[in-house]
């Protein structure tokens, strides 16, 4: 999960996903399902599905580059 900005909020939460192979779940199912689990205050704005995560040599998700490559289909 990586905060990106908001106009709204500030700062919103937005998932990155990476599925397994066969595995069916659409974006909105899977923020639905996690949305339904999570606080109010900690509820996603979107999950993205990605082929793989950006990770650093040590193999560290890289946020900042999950954060600078997000272009939300509509303001949040």
């Amino acid at each position: 999960m990586v905060g990106v900005a908001s106009e709204r909020w500030g700062e919103t939460p937005v998932a990155f996903v990476v599925k397994k192979f066969g595995v069916g779940d659409t974006a909105i199912a899977i923020q639905n399902w996690a949305n339904q689990r999570l606080g109010k205050t900690q509820r996603l704005a979107a999950v993205e599905i990605v082929d793989t995560l950006p990770r650093s040599a040590i193999g560290k998700v890289l946020k900042r580059e999950l954060r600078d490559a997000y272009r939300p289909a509509t303001a949040l």
